[in-house]
This record gives C-alpha cells, sequence and structure tokens, in this order.
C-alpha cells in the first residue's frame, strides 16, 4: 500500500474512531470518552503529524475537584466540558501538545494556578484574562508573541511565567499588577521594557531577563534598558543568568 493509500486509511480508522466516541459517550457505556483515542500513535505516515486526536474530556472528574493534574499525556486539544469543575483552584496542564484552549475555561472562577508550561500556544483566549482569582500563570516554553493590554485584570497575580516564548514587547498595563512579585521573561526577543514596569518596584523580588537583548539604555520616558532596570530594582533583576 502506497503512502497515499495509507493515509487514507488511518484517516478513515479516525473518523471511526470519533464516530464510536460519540456514540458510546451518548449511549451511556464509556465514563471516559477521553480513553477512545485515534489508533495512530507514531502519527501521520510520510510527514510524521498526527492525524487525528480527541478532545481531553473532563467527565471522568467530580465537580467538587479542586487539582487536577494531566501531564505528558500528548494532548493537543480541551473539551468545553472543562466548564463543569467550577471549584477547581489548580490546573496543571504542562507538557502536552496543546495548541488551543476552550473558551468555557474561562468559566472557573476559582482557579488560581494554571500551569501551561510546555505545549504549543501561539495565544490565550481573551476569557483568560478575566480569571480575578488567578494567582499563578505559567506559560514558558510556547510560542506566544505578544500580551495583550486585558492582562491588567489579573490584579491578584503573583507569579507569571513566560520563559522561551517569542514576546518582542510587553503592554504598559504590566506595570498595574501591584501583586506580582516574580516575572520570568528570560530567552524571549525583548529588547526594552516599558517604563511602567518601573511601578513594580517595590513587589517584584525576581525579574528574569536572561537570553534576551536588553538594550543598555533605553528610550527617554517610554523604555527601560539595564542601566534603568538595575537602578531601579537592583539586586532582583538578572540579564545573564546571575544576579547583578
Amino acid at each position: 500500500m502506497n503512502i497515499i493509500r495509507t493515509k487514507k486509511a488511518y484517516k478513515a480508522i479516525c473518523s471511526l474512531a470519533v464516530h464510536m466516541g460519540a456514540t458510546l459517550q451518548s449511549s451511556g457505556n464509556v465514563t471516559n470518552p477521553e480513553s477512545v483515542q485515534c489508533p495512530n500513535p507514531l502519527g501521520d505516515p510520510g510527514t510524521g503529524e498526527t492525524v487525528c486526536s480527541l478532545p481531553y474530556s473532563f467527565e471522568e472528574y467530580s465537580e467538587n475537584e479542586t487539582e487536577i493534574s494531566i501531564s505528558f499525556k500528548g494532548i493537543t486539544s480541551i473539551d468545553s466540558n472543562i466548564k463543569r469543575l467550577l471549584k477547581l483552584e489548580k490546573l496543571d496542564l504542562r507538557s502536552n501538545d496543546i495548541e488551543i484552549l476552550p473558551a468555557e475555561i474561562g468559566e472557573l472562577e476559582n482557579l488560581q494556578c494554571l500551569n501551561l508550561n510546555s505545549n504549543k500556544l501561539e495565544t490565550l483566549p481573551a476569557v483568560i484574562w478575566e480569571l480575578k482569582n488567578l494567582q499563578e500563570l505559567l506559560l514558558s516554553d510556547n510560542n506566544i508573541d505578544t500580551l495583550p493590554p486585558k492582562i491588567v485584570n489579573l490584579k491578584n497575580l503573583q507569579y507569571l511565567d513566560l520563559n522561551n516564548n517569542k514576546l518582542t514587547t510587553l503592554p504598559v498595563e504590566i506595570g498595574s499588577l501591584k501583586n506580582l512579585r516574580v516575572l520570568y521573561l528570560s530567552y524571549n526577543r525583548l529588547e526594552t521594557l516599558p517604563v511602567e514596569i518601573s511601578k513594580l518596584s517595590k513587589s517584584l523580588e525576581l525579574l528574569d531577563l536572561t537570553g534576551n537583548n536588553i538594550s543598555e539604555e533605553g528610550e527617554r520616558e517610554k523604555t527601560l534598558g539595564k542601566k534603568e532596570l538595575r537602578a531601579i530594582f537592583e539586586d532582583r533583576v538578572e540579564f545573564n543568568g546571575d544576579v547583578l
């Protein structure tokens, strides 16, 4: 069987798996639709890409769950039924292959810690910035290239990890996060920071800028470079892995 025919066969099997999952779920014969997986662990012949994947379902979890950890599972998407878990305070989805999150994640009003480290996210749904009880947001090792002004809504945020992304700038609203204590920004593409970050001079305990190309000086009254950042944060800012 040639590659084209093999790929068609795999896709047909995947379609059948999806249909079976939906049928079994509706008939009540399975408690965890996530267990019905595409039978293709090695991916698309010829490209190595995954042919199909079912959204990870949270049906098996009790609505009283406060902590859930699902890492290293190869998950590519999340089912909208996550909205059932209104008591959830900590959600750990690190080290998967998630590219997009459902808007329903914004209904988790009690969420305090969201760990999305080491996925394939390029952007986040706008509702993420409405999680007003969020204290820890971990987004390292993704493909995020921008943060929206709505980050200002995360008034209770204390820990923000954006290491190893593709950020070139930060929104000026970052300076309004008065409770922020730790800000990891290493290995991005930053050259300066907005002057508004100086508003965090009292709360911020660590500002990690290792692996960026931070200019020695910023643009007057608009941005800050190494010189100004050292003056403001003293030994709480890192540029090359060592506190300066």
